[in-house]
């Protein structure tokens, strides 16, 4: 997949067959249960059995649907924070957040595994999250200073896809730095 815009509507599409399907199979299969309890039937123990294995079988997409629309909230609200810290320093980032700094590098490892983030890792020497596309503007002072030079307008722009803040220049597309989705500035 391109663009984390894409995985993100994919888990969340995901999320909600889970959500659908293990709701279907609970309540289904519940019911079933419930009938061949009271029945006097031989094999009503074999029948229960199945049941109950498709029974827990929804719950556990269920709770899948459920860790999966987490990690997309989450998500929107790690960008939001990491937009925000320039340095990318995650123990600054965990504070902002309120959270545990082990907490979000294993949250953060999991969202640039399932392509969350595009063109981004954690470095483990300074402890930070590297967003390649960000980093490339960010430490490119001289095209900044000939912008300035030249009175380009550069524009703060928040992401509609991931709500990442991007500085770019005016009235010209590029990719968000954080989701990757199209983004310009007006």
């Amino acid at each position: 997949m391109k663009n984390s815009k894409v995985t993100i509507a994919v888990n969340k599409t995901l999320s909600i067959i889970q959500l659908v399907c293990g709701i279907i199979m609970v309540f289904f299969f519940g019911i079933t249960i419930m009938l061949f309890i009271f029945d006097s039937s031989p094999n009503k123990f074999s029948i229960i059995i199945f049941c109950l294995f498709f029974v827990i079988l929804g719950i556990w997409l269920i709770s899948l649907s459920r860790k999966k629309s987490k990690l997309i909230k989450e998500f929107k609200q790690y960008v939001v924070a990491i937009s925000s810290d320039p340095s990318g320093y995650i123990p600054d980032i965990a504070s902002a957040l309120g959270i545990s700094t082990d907490i979000l590098h294993s949250k953060l490892e999991l969202m640039i595994k399932k392509k969350f983030f595009v063109n981004a890792y954690i470095d483990k020497n300074t402890d930070c999250i590297v967003i390649a596309n960000k980093q490339i503007t960010a430490n490119n002072n001289n095209s900044t200073v000939k912008a300035m030079q030249q009175n380009i307008e550069i524009i703060t722009v928040r992401c509609k896809g991931c709500g990442g803040i991007n500085s770019l220049q005016k009235d010209v597309v590029v990719d968000c730095d954080y989701c990757g989705s199209p983004i310009k500035a007006e």
